[in-house]
């Protein structure tokens, strides 16, 4: 099969840098400098920013495959997700199943957990019930369910757009976002519980994904070229700054109106800006090849990270007293990234890369090299 390349490693630098927001976010911090303070507390948008690479990339490849094949199949592009993040996540989920019920035994709790997980529904039981508690090591893999149910739409939306003016996708992306606004505003008119409800749902939590899109559908390139592409990055990077000026998103309230739209606009301003390039250091280092191979095994690092976390925090309090206020954070969080790192090494070159070359067989576009 005749294929052709579509590599950009400004993404892979930075989905690392999604995760080390994400990281940070669960990791403990010291309130004495504002700065990490404000990482930690706000650096849920590491996901927002994950979303938003996914959907661009996805644009753009299937984009391609459109150009040269006439059509998108997609089974494959099925197929393709289910290689690359089913091997991962099933293995990560009997391993903390595992470790959950030798520790504490079943009980229903964990058999209608472990129903969600592996059905891709988490994020809705996350709705009903709350983050997944119950499980080991497991909360935060309601994000996959969540991408899961994105999955399912996006190459059919993906092969309507591709025929369609764009002046009449942009109507509909708008269109799209307007209904979306009005269901969570729907949510926070009734007190709907937010992480139980309006963040972990796509109906309600979908700005970064329509922001990938349209940055991968290309809707907005002649209008944002007008401007040098560091006033670009700047401004993206001044939207998710405003957000950090908001309450956070632990609570219902008007203000989460504003906040997701920023999220949307930040993320996708500092992806087309990375892409576009000529922001000095700044686009060299999006370029550096170690940040490159870490944001290759961002998936990983991302899955694990809670493993990593805990493990650091045993190896911490053994020889560190969580009552030095700088340097116990600072040895935790440092221990965890390179205890992550190297599970998910690990993980990616025993676990992930054979079923990445079984993938490769139904690959149109090569994304990047294995």
């Amino acid at each position: 099969m005749n294929k052709s390349a579509l590599y950009y490693p400004e993404l892979d630098s930075l989905r690392f840098f999604a995760f080390l927001l994400v990281l940070v976010h669960h990791a403990p911090y010291v309130r004495s400098i504002p700065l990490w303070k404000t990482l930690s507390i706000y650096g849920w948008m590491g996901v927002d920013l994950f979303l938003c690479l996914s959907a661009f990339l996805f644009a753009r490849l299937l984009f391609v495959e459109y150009q040269e094949k006439g059509n998108i199949n997609v089974g494959y592009f099925y197929l393709r997700r289910a290689l690359r993040i089913w091997p991962l996540y099933f293995f990560f989920l009997g391993l903390a199943l595992f470790m959950t019920v030798h520790k504490n035994g079943w009980n229903p709790t964990i058999i209608q957990r472990t129903l969600g997980m592996f059905t891709f529904t988490d994020n809705l039981l996350t709705a009903a019930f709350g983050y997944s508690g119950v499980i080991l090591y497991s909360a935060h893999i309601w994000t996959i369910s969540y991408e899961e149910q994105f999955y399912l739409f996006i190459p059919w939306v993906l092969r309507r757009f591709y025929r369609l003016k764009r002046s009449t996708t942009i109507s509909i992306l708008i269109l799209a976002t307007l209904t979306g606004m009005i269901i969570r505003a729907f949510f926070i008119y009734y007190n709907i519980g937010h992480f139980s409800s309006v963040w972990v749902l796509p109906i309600t939590h979908f700005e970064s994904i329509f922001g990938g899109l349209i940055i991968g559908l290309g809707l907005l390139d002649e209008d944002l070229r007008k401007l040098p592409n560091w006033v670009s990055f700047i401004a993206g990077v001044v939207a998710l700054y405003q957000v950090t000026r908001l309450p956070n998103v632990f609570e219902v309230q008007w203000n989460l109106m504003l906040t997701y739209p920023l999220i949307g606009i930040g993320t996708s301003l500092i992806l087309f800006t990375a892409m576009q390039g000529n922001l000095g250091s700044l686009s060299s280092l999006f370029k550096n090849k170690i940040l490159g191979y870490l944001g290759k095994i961002s998936y990983g690092l991302y899955v694990y990270h809670f493993v990593g976390l805990e493990l650091a925090r045993n190896l911490t309090n053994a020889y560190v007293s969580d009552e030095r206020l700088l340097v116990y954070p600072a040895t935790v969080l440092l221990l965890s990234l390179g205890i992550t790192v190297a599970i998910s090494m690990i993980s990616y070159q025993f676990l992930e890369r054979p079923f990445l070359r079984l993938k490769e067989r139904f690959t149109f576009i090569k994304s990047r090299p294995i």
